[in-house]
């Protein structure tokens, strides 16, 4: 598909999907258990935040409110568009290994509203996520914290270091669960969902019917999956890595060059100067991701297809668009036969 023949506007546009999917790279999120009060009134806290406000300096916060309400909520509106996006070129990618043309235009249009439907699970799925990992760790540190075990650290250290150590492995344990999750949502729900125009919920009593038959081939299908991404991790670590390098010593230079430049037409460091910089700043980091996603684009067709290979000899909608019969090619007539035939004996 890439290099028979190569067709650099194919990897141009596979470089965007696998940008806006996230196949490139990895990204991670974490949180931290704040302080805990060793006072259990719930009066006093309110009591705390009353205080804040009313402090002399709040005073000073308070007319930008609405400017940080205003920079949330467009955080959360471009992340929203991050997602449904990311949703809709997951059928994009889909599509585009399937018929071998990567089309992001016609492919938007065709996609999106399967990528609607898409996109309320995956909201669904991370909300709830969330919502469950924040209540398999918060319970039992509440009722550690009411039983007044970290009050008084040094009467249950035991307690503390065993249930501390089967905390973790229950957290690990879940984590593990929801991620083979996402990754069967990703792999086979959006197949099931552009061949049968169903919602997720429909598409996954599909799915776990179609698991349910075959366990240890899909079981076996996830563990490769990992050894398989973590051998891809390896090696376009390293590529990104000569990449980057190699796009960072010209940029450099451009940067030292324009200074120097900037510094004899007398520019100073005013607020447009730091915007000129900013954005530039912004268009070079685009642009090495551009070029990392156009290097990656072999690892995100192998990805699809090792998906598809396994997943079409199983699904029959699949089966019938990748591994449909070729119409039998009718040889050409010719004057001659061949191979000649033999000459007739006298």
């Amino acid at each position: 598909m890439l290099f028979q023949p190569f067709r650099f506007g194919l990897w141009a546009r596979l470089a965007v999907v696998a940008l806006v999917t996230g196949e490139v790279g990895g990204g991670g999120g974490g949180g931290g258990l704040g302080n805990l009060n060793n006072n259990r009134g719930g009066g006093t806290h309110w009591a705390a935040v009353a205080r804040l406000i009313s402090e002399p300096g709040w005073e000073e916060v308070q007319p930008y409110l609405f400017w940080i309400a205003l920079g949330f909520a467009a955080v959360l509106a471009l992340m929203l568009l991050w997602i449904y996006t990311d949703c809709v070129y997951r059928f994009i990618l889909l599509d585009s290994v399937v018929s071998g043309q990567c089309r992001l235009r016609e492919g938007w249009r065709r996609w999106r509203e399967a990528g609607r439907r898409y996109l309320v699970w995956a909201i669904g799925f991370g909300v709830g996520a969330l919502v469950l990992l924040g209540i398999v760790t918060g319970v039992p540190l509440l009722l550690a914290y009411r039983a007044g075990w970290f009050e008084k650290s040094d009467q249950h250290i035991g307690a503390l270091i065993g249930g501390g150590f089967l905390l973790v492995f229950v957290v690990i344990v879940l984590v593990v669960a929801l991620a083979i999750i996402d990754l069967l949502g990703r792999d086979f729900l959006v197949p099931v969902m552009a061949f049968e125009g169903v919602g997720a919920l429909d598409g996954w009593r599909r799915l776990i019917a179609m698991v349910g038959a075959d366990k240890a081939a899909y079981a076996v299908y996830v563990l490769m999956k990992i050894v398989l991404a973590m051998g891809s991790a390896i090696i376009f670590t390293i590529i990104n890595l000569i990449v980057i390098l190699a796009l960072l010593i010209p940029l450099a230079m451009l940067g030292i060059v324009g200074f120097f430049i900037g510094k004899g037409a007398g520019m100073t460091w005013d607020v447009s100067a730091i915007l000129l910089v900013a954005g530039l700043g912004m268009l070079a980091i685009a642009g090495i991701l551009y070029v990392m996603g156009f290097v990656y684009a072999p690892g995100l067709v192998f990805f699809q297809s090792y998906t598809l290979e396994f997943f079409g000899a199983r699904y029959e909608p699949l089966a019938r668009k990748m591994f449909a019969p070729q119409a039998p090619v009718t040889p050409t007539p010719s004057a001659e036969p061949w191979p000649p035939p033999a000459p007739t004996p006298t």
